[in-house]
C-alpha cells in the first residue's frame, strides 16, 4: 500500500523524539549549567568547563530540533536534520569505543550514555527511511527557494569543512595543537564530532532548496551559537587570551550569530511578502 504523501510526521517519530528532547535536556543541565560536576554526574569528566559547556549548548540546540520533530506537523520542515544527525551519533560512539578507559564505568551515566551512541545510529536513519516518503517534495504556499549558486556555495564550504572536521577526528592532535583551550584526544574527538555535525548540516540544507526545510536547522544554530558564546564568556579563565585562535573563534562565533538572525529575517520577510 502507498504511503500518501501528506508530510506528516508519524506518532512514533514523535514519540522517540520526545523521550530525545528529555535525554539532550538532561545532559545540558548537568554539562551547561554545572559543568564542575561532570567527575560525579556525567558519563566521563569533561574538562576544562568550557569544553562542557559548548557540548552543553549543542545538546540545548538538539533539543530545539527534536521539540520541533515532537509539534511540527510537517516533515519536510525537520528531516535535514537526521542525517548530519546520524553522523555524529556514529562518531560519538566511535569516540567512546576509542577511549573507553576514560569513562565512568558502573555509573548510570555510562550506561546510558552508551546505550544511546550504540542505538541512534541505527534508529535515527531508520527513522529517516520511514518518515521521508510523506515528503511531496514541493514549497510550501509562500515558502523562498535558495538558488542553485547559493546551494553550490554551501556545498562546497560544508564538504570542505567535513572534510577537516573528520581529519581532526581521525588525528585529534591537529585539534589539540590548535585549540585555545586545553584537550585531550577524547574531547578533540567530541569536539570534532560537534563540528562535523554542523558542517553536515549545512551540507544538508544545500541538498534542498525550500527555506521552510532550513529554517528549524538555522534556528537551532542561532540558539548553539548564541549559548557557546557565552561560554566563552563564562570560561574566560579556560582561554588563551595571548593566542590568535582565541579572538579568532569569537569574532567567528559573533558572526554567525549575526549572519544567521540576518538571514532567517531576509528570508521569512521574503516569504511573508510572497504573493498568494
Amino acid at each position: 500500500m502507498a504511503t500518501i504523501k501528506d508530510d506528516g510526521i508519524f506518532q512514533s517519530t514523535r514519540m522517540i523524539a520526545g523521550f530525545v528532547i528529555f535525554i539532550l535536556l538532561l545532559a545540558f543541565i548537568i554539562l551547561y549549567i554545572f559543568p564542575q560536576k561532570t567527575d560525579v554526574w556525567f558519563s566521563w569528566t569533561v574538562k576544562p568547563g568550557l569544553m562542557s559547556m559548548l557540548m552543553g549548548a549543542g545538546y540545548l540546540a538538539g533539543a530545539y530540533f527534536f521539540l520541533r520533530v515532537f509539534t511540527f506537523k510537517s516533515w519536510h520542515r525537520v528531516q535535514l536534520g537526521f542525517l548530519p544527525i546520524t553522523l555524529f551519533t556514529i562518531l560519538m560512539f566511535l569516540a567512546t569505543l576509542l577511549h573507553w578507559d576514560r569513562f565512568h564505568h558502573g555509573t548510570w551515566a555510562f550506561y546510558l550514555w552508551t546505550a544511546i551512541y550504540a542505538i541512534t545510529p541505527f534508529l535515527v536513519p531508520f527513522l529517516w527511511l520511514r518518515n521521508r516518503v510523506t515528503d511531496p517534495g514541493i514549497p510550501e504556499h509562500a515558502d523562498v527557494l535558495f538558488s542553485n549558486n547559493a546551494r553550490w556555495i554551501l556545498a562546497f564550504i560544508s564538504t570542505a569543512g567535513l572534510g577537516i572536521s573528520l581529519l581532526f577526528f581521525a588525528f585529534p592532535s591537529l585539534y589539540i595543537s590548535l585549540a585555545p583551550w586545553a584537550l585531550t584526544p577524547l574531547t578533540a574527538r567530541v569536539g570534532a564530532g560537534w563540528a562535523a555535525l554542523a558542517a553536515a548540516t549545512v551540507l544538508s540544507v544545500a541538498s534542498d532548496q525550500r527555506w521552510s526545510s532550513a529554517r528549524t536547522l538555522l534556528e537551532a544554530g542561532l540558539i548553539g551559537v548564541a549559548l557557546m558564546l557565552l561560554a566563552f564568556v563564562r570560561a574566560w579563565a579556560d582561554l588563551n587570551p595571548a593566542s590568535s585562535m582565541t579572538w579568532a573563534f569569537l569574532i567567528a562565533f559573533a558572526l554567525l550569530i549575526i549572519g544567521f538572525g540576518a538571514v532567517h529575517f531576509m528570508l521569512d520577510e521574503r516569504a511573508r511578502q510572497h504573493p498568494n
